[in-house]
């Protein structure tokens, strides 16, 4: 057995134990399970034939085949990918935004509206 072999098997989950049974020579099939005897009936009939009771064969068991691994993605849709994460990311960081000393948080109220009629305040000079 060649190692990409037992790479495969221990991807698929099989054990060291089980491995290095697979590598034995002469046992390419499993273990035959054993059948049970047939029930007896408590008088048998003596006119009767019994048939022969047949062993079942044991079935060899396929070995796991290797998953394959996803295709590579090609290039434009790399590309298509990352625009739609700058987009996300962009949409994210206007959503987010505050400009730093611009528009006033706090909006005049009526009554600031008529204080500043009655007693206008000005800016100092400098």
């Amino acid at each position: 057995m060649e190692l990409t072999d037992i790479m495969a098997l221990v991807k698929a989950g099989y054990t060291k134990d089980e491995i290095a049974q697979m590598e034995q020579p002469g046992n390419d099939h499993a273990e035959p399970v054993p059948v049970a005897p047939p029930a007896q009936t408590p008088e048998p009939a003596p006119a009767q034939a019994v048939e022969p009771v047949t062993v079942a064969q044991p079935v060899p068991v396929p070995a796991p085949q290797p998953t394959q691994a996803p295709a590579e993605p090609t290039m434009a849709e790399l590309m298509q990918s990352i625009a739609k994460l700058t987009s996300a990311v962009q949409a994210n960081a206007i959503a987010q935004s505050v400009i730093p000393g611009g528009a006033n948080p706090q909006t005049p109220t009526a009554e600031d509206m008529l204080a500043e009629i009655i007693r206008p305040t000005f800016k100092a000079r400098e």
